[in-house]
């Protein structure tokens, strides 16, 4: 049998057992995404959920957005991404040119109805501490919630969670929305550039809504159920590339046949 021929016999069995493993992962990625943003894009929030504010009042979600907001969906005992998320929160709030308070909202509301507002007051006295603008950070509200409004909330912006080993499995990110409660866009991460935000923002206030950014984290990273955090997901993200390599070696070798084919003689 001529080289090339047992080169296409082995190029193609290496393809049906990649085939079988991007299945696998496929699956599990679909599982996976069942913990993550629902992108809802042109829809609005649950503005009749109700909160109980830092004054350990009942007030809901539309009297406290009057203007483009950021939403911050966390818990504040979580031993995982919450905190870096809001730490997140309080850099670009510091370097943002745009005022708090006054151009755009940051509201934070904990999606574990266990949680009391004392827990939230004091995680944004821990943040404020480290803020250079203090007196603007201070509009930077916490919020707790009954069961059945985060259940409301949760739905409505398509933030998708579940309580696994006494912990929540949750997306990390942050969703931008428009002061009449519309879905603007999703912001994925813990970390954000200034210019990202002050263009939502600015998108925001137009009602434009937009595509989601960092969504390459959700392909790149899953969540480790023993250590309740997110890991770079090497089998995925090698089945991306070999999978590329392939269809690159498929098109080399049926251009090279078709440059190499003789021409008949006339």
């Amino acid at each position: 049998m001529p080289a090339m021929g047992k080169f296409k016999i082995l190029l193609a069995l290496f393809c049906c057992v990649l085939s079988i493993e991007s299945f696998s992962q496929s699956a599990l990625f679909e599982q996976q995404m069942q913990i993550s943003f629902e992108e809802k894009q042109g829809q609005y929030a649950a503005l009749d959920t109700k909160l109980v504010n830092e004054n350990g009042d009942t007030v809901l979600l539309k009297d406290v957005i009057d203007k483009p907001t950021i939403l911050n969906l966390v818990y504040y005992e979580c031993p995982g991404t919450c905190s870096p998320l809001m730490w997140g929160v309080s850099k670009f709030i510091d370097e943002l040119d745009l005022k708090l308070g006054t151009d755009y909202e940051v509201v934070t509301i904990s999606f574990d109805p266990s949680e009391k507002i004392n827990l939230g007051i004091k995680k944004k006295e821990a943040y404020l501490s480290t803020m250079k603008d203090k007196e603007a950070a201070k509009h930077w509200r916490f919020f707790v919630s009954d069961s059945a409004s985060i259940a409301k909330l949760t739905q409505s912006v398509g933030f998708h969670y579940q309580k696994q080993n006494n912990v929540y499995v949750h997306p990390t990110g942050l969703i931008a929305l428009g002061a009449d409660g519309k879905i603007i866009r999703y912001l994925r991460g813990i970390d954000f550039l200034p210019f990202d935000i002050k263009i939502t923002m600015v998108e925001a206030a137009d009602g434009k809504i937009g595509p989601s950014i960092n969504r390459l984290l959700a392909v790149c990273y899953s969540y480790d159920n023993k250590g309740n955090g997110y890991v770079f997901n090497v089998t995925r993200v090698s089945a991306i590339v070999i999978t590329f390599i392939i269809a690159l070696i498929f098109l080399y070798l049926s251009f090279s046949k078709l440059i190499l084919k003789p021409k008949p003689n006339k």
